[in-house]
């Protein structure tokens, strides 16, 4: 008796000891799918017999016959089993798109049904890498846990009948890991109050996997962490035209692959805004011919940056023309 995988070929089956007693002896080997039923075997009449290969359970014998005078009479050797381990692996599901970095659901399972005792192992690979084993995935069900890039997966479910092992493989699932690069977007500068910035522009187009829709949403911020859409500011460059207070740009890039939508952010740049007050100066005087006006007064600028200044004068009036006060201008 032999215990053997499905679709596999069994040992070849041979006489143990030769038929005795009167006359010579004819062989005709018989099997069986249910031990009680056989069926002759034509063509074999050896004392061996190499079954084909299998894949449900079958028994084996002799019939021998021996025939003296007129009288022919018919007997049989015992029968022998082979146990083919039937059974079905299962399968794993499903395939799923998620984002870099994520975790994918775990696999659900189809159980394994059919003979034997079942224990599993779970391989995987890359897209250019080889299926290995996953260490310490020898559950019927499997987590793989963050992932960074496409990964495909199957299991092997092996049972296990009478100390005899048979192999065989799940389905394959793959993961597919929604893979981009935001790019980046420059640069900062800084602008006078009232003035338009430069328009936004990326320095690096944006990889993504094949199939991936890309669209962008821009977003500024007053304080460079909180950061809030623009509306209608949906494209890969952005114009922020005249700005009147510090202000961060980063652009959202969102990849889309069927219903799966990642979302990831560029460096923020930022603009900064010049803002001050020139002050004012006092004021307004009549004196005679030749004589000299009374200091002027001022109230000092105030607001952002490193101040200089420039005195002027007009005899034309404040509608000019104006010319460089001579002497050293100061804030006085």
């Amino acid at each position: 008796s032999q215990t053997i995988c499905e679709g596999d070929t069994p040992a070849a089956l041979t006489t143990l000891s030769a038929p005795s007693g009167d006359s010579g002896f004819a062989l005709l080997w018989e099997d069986s799918s249910d031990g009680i039923n056989f069926n002759p075997i034509v063509g074999e009449t050896t004392d061996t017999y190499s079954p084909p290969a299998l894949t449900a359970d079958t028994w084996y014998r002799i019939a021998v016959t021996s025939v003296l005078g007129s009288a022919s009479c018919t007997e049989y050797t015992n029968s022998v089993k082979i146990t083919v381990n039937n059974f079905d692996p299962g399968s794993i599901g499903t395939a799923q798109t998620i984002c870099e970095n994520t975790a994918p659901v775990a696999f659900t399972s189809v159980s394994p049904t059919g003979d034997g005792t079942f224990t599993y192992r779970w391989f995987g690979r890359t897209e250019s890498g080889a299926y290995a084993p996953i260490g310490g995935a020898t559950g019927e069900t499997y987590n793989p846990g963050i992932l960074s890039e496409d990964m495909w997966y199957y299991r092997e479910v092996t049972s296990t009948l009478g100390g005899f092992t048979c192999t065989e493989n799940t389905n394959e699932v793959i993961i597919t890991v929604n893979n981009f690069s935001p790019g980046s977007i420059r640069a900062d500068e800084a602008i006078c109050e009232g003035s338009a910035a430069s328009i936004l522009v990326s320095d690096a187009a944006v990889v993504s996997e094949v199939g991936a829709v890309i669209t962008y949403q821009w977003q500024e911020s007053s304080n460079g962490l909180a950061f809030t859409d623009i509306n209608l500011a949906t494209s890969e460059t952005y114009d922020p035209g005249s700005i009147t207070e510090d202000t961060w740009f980063r652009r959202e890039v969102i990849s889309t692959m069927g219903t799966n939508v990642c979302t990831e952010v560029t460096n923020f740049v930022k603009v900064t805004v010049i803002n001050f007050s020139p002050g004012s100066i006092g004021g307004d005087q009549t004196i005679c011919e030749g004589t000299t006006p009374a200091a002027f007064t001022s109230v000092a600028a105030s607001g952002d940056g490193t101040k200089a200044y420039q005195w002027e004068y007009s005899t034309g009036g404040a509608g000019g023309p104006w010319a460089d006060a001579p002497g050293t201008s100061t804030n006085a």
